[in-house]
């Protein structure tokens, strides 16, 4: 495969520093020849564009919507999906080149791993949202990387946005491919995180088919916090990278999953997702 047949669909919201996503990207072996499409809010869209990127904006848009309008500005035959705040490592495009030669109609999937050590507080991010994605890769896991990510235009909708769960429900199945790895990088105040997690909450709740009932979902939003901090132990536990971080950071995840509860709970009293502008 050409490298001018990937397209990278890059989104992010609230500010990022284009110069250093370009940067990212070269030193993980992007060159000129990959179109790069980034999509973000109008108020961040940079003053100086770096030559390289094309940058697009879309008002009141959710961070699925923001991938969506990048994957529809791209054109090559296969789309990477990625986030700002977790770029390719060095010889992610590599990998993924060699993986795309194969030509998998499912695509292809890789890690997504910490840019920083155990003692970082962004841990309770990365462990909680992303620590199953961690070398090595279960077998078992039903779930996918919604930001490192690599797809045939065939498997891509035409919808507004981009849903990696409407895509599973479809039964898509992308192979692993083991050295393409992504390092995350997010800025974290703990404060925000938890906000963050109601809204997320919220939103699946007022989603959700079948609905729960409120005699079902109260009892459940009390026991849930504990049966994902778990999870969360668990995923960590498979890998000895994670283990001290997920064990030394379990009372904050526990309270933040306290927070994606109560939104879960508020999404199913209300049946109203929240402004989805702010989901990220």
């Amino acid at each position: 495969m050409a490298l001018s047949q990937l397209a990278l669909a890059i989104a992010t919201k609230g500010a990022w520093d284009a110069d250093r996503l370009l940067q990212g990207l070269r030193e993980a072996g992007v060159d000129a020849s990959v179109e790069i499409h980034v999509a973000c809010d109008p108020q961040h869209v940079p003053a100086a564009i770096p030559q390289g990127l094309a940058v697009h904006s879309k008002a009141n848009a959710s961070l699925f919507d923001l991938w969506g309008l990048a994957i529809a500005q791209s054109r090559s035959e296969w789309v990477a999906i990625l986030h700002a705040d977790a770029l390719p490592a060095p010889g992610w495009l590599a990998a993924m080149h060699d993986a795309i030669g194969r030509g998998s109609p499912d695509g292809y999937m890789g890690p997504v791993e910490p840019a920083f050590g155990p003692s970082d507080p962004r841990m309770i991010g990365y462990v909680t949202e992303y620590g199953q994605f961690h070398r090595p890769w279960d077998p078992w896991l039903k779930e996918i990387p919604g930001s490192n990510l690599v797809l045939p235009r065939t498997r891509l909708e035409t919808t507004a946005d981009f849903s990696k769960t409407r895509l599973l429900g479809q039964g898509l199945a992308p192979e692993f491919v083991e050295n393409a790895v992504v390092r995350y990088a997010r800025p974290f105040a703990f404060g925000d995180y938890c906000r963050r997690r109601f809204r997320h909450g919220r939103a699946y709740a007022a989603a959700r088919t079948p609905r729960l009932s409120l005699l079902a979902a109260l009892p459940l939003s009390l026991a849930l916090p504990f049966v994902r901090a778990a999870r969360v132990a668990r995923h960590a536990w498979l890998h000895k990278a994670l283990r001290l971080a997920a064990l030394g950071w379990l009372p904050a995840i526990l309270v933040a999953e306290s927070f994606w509860s109560a939104g879960e709970l508020t999404g199913y009293v209300t049946r109203r997702p929240g402004n989805a502008a702010v989901l990220d």
